[in-house]
């Protein structure tokens, strides 16, 4: 199921679902909020890559804790039309992963 994400950065966040690949567009800024899973949002890892390339997100996307267990990320921006997986993190433990089609 591909879902339209409209949103920018001073727009209300749209609520990511792993299940979901999100339908997004180049040179714009998003923020989405996410299921924390129990762990402190600010202590997360925000990753990314894009299929068939060897390169990350150009930006860094941070992540703060909100009310009800969730996380606020913002500044996650896409460079390039493609297949993007972005990925939070604990050490070593992938928390979520998310799908982008660009």
């Amino acid at each position: 199921m591909l879902v339209s994400s409209t949103n920018v950065l001073a727009s209300q966040p749209t609520m990511l679902d792993e299940n979901i690949k999100l339908d997004a567009a180049t040179d714009k800024f998003y923020s989405y909020l996410i299921k924390s899973k129990g762990f402190q949002c600010e202590k997360l890892k925000v990753s990314g890559f894009m299929f068939g390339h060897a390169h990350g997100l150009p930006t860094e996307p941070q992540l703060t804790t909100q009310p009800n267990n969730l996380c606020l990320l913002e500044g996650l921006y896409f460079n390039m039309r493609g297949q993007w997986k972005v990925k939070l993190s604990n050490g070593d433990d992938v928390v979520s992963d998310y799908s982008f089609s660009i």
